[in-house]
């Protein structure tokens, strides 16, 4: 009986895996998709893996700089907190 139960036990782990994994992919294909549509509706054509590309590159770069100008306010403001408002 132990041997049916690990049996049982692995095989819904297995299932939960697959569910996981249909869910995940479910989500992806709709951000795709929807990214699609913008940039078809942007360019007035299906964008190419080119456009894809370069669309994700600048959203990242968008990302990166957010976040740097973020990490400027956050060391001026440790800077102020360390030696002060009229040393900096």
């Amino acid at each position: 009986m132990d041997d049916l139960g690990w049996l049982l036990n692995r095989m819904m782990d297995w299932a939960m895996l697959f569910a996981a994994h249909d869910m995940v992919k479910g989500f992806v294909d709709k951000m795709l998709e929807a990214e699609k549509e913008i940039l078809t509706k942007t360019l007035g054509h299906e964008p190419t893996d080119e456009n894809r590309q370069y669309y994700r590159d600048l959203q990242w770069q968008k990302l990166n700089r957010e976040k740097a100008q973020q990490r400027e306010i956050d060391r001026e403001k440790l800077r102020r907190l360390v030696f002060g408002e009229e040393e900096v």
